[in-house]
């Protein structure tokens, strides 16, 4: 086999596969910065399932929030209350949010790089957005890093 033969086969194989090695490499820092966030609402949960949303800087994480716990987020994190109606369901993020949407939803959400969503590496969150299912718990949020 010759060598840009090799080369080409090697960048296909890169290419196809990079949503996913996005997720693989960033995974890790996501969850410990949602962690983070959710640690000044003094909620840690037992499980946090993240990915990134393609190659982008949007992120999902699914987990499992109490009601104390989800007001504590709220107060927190000074998220605002989303109004959703029947007619149009609550923001859902990428693949690993699993907030049901057979149930009562409420979403919260807070944008504009505030200082709630500051980090003390240095990094920010531009907005979060939590959809949540009262009936079950679970919960769903949705985080984009800002640039810069």
């Amino acid at each position: 086999m010759t060598a840009p033969r090799l080369c080409g086969g090697l960048a296909c194989l890169l290419l196809t596969g990079c949503a996913s090695l996005w997720t693989v490499t960033n995974r890790s820092g996501l969850e410990a910065d949602v962690r983070e966030l959710l640690k000044t609402a003094d909620v840690e949960p037992q499980h946090l399932d993240c990915r990134m949303v393609g190659t982008t800087r949007m992120a999902a994480c699914s987990l499992h929030l109490s009601p104390p716990q989800t007001a504590s987020v709220i107060r927190a994190l000074a998220l605002e209350n989303i109004q959703t109606s029947s007619e149009t369901s609550a923001p859902q993020a990428g693949p690993s949010c699993v907030a049901e949407t057979s149930g009562p939803i409420i979403t919260f959400g807070r944008g504009h790089r505030p200082t709630s969503l500051r980090l003390a590496s240095g990094t920010a969150f531009e907005y979060l957005l939590l959809t949540i299912n009262k009936a079950t718990g679970q919960a769903c949020i949705q985080v984009s890093y800002a640039y810069g």
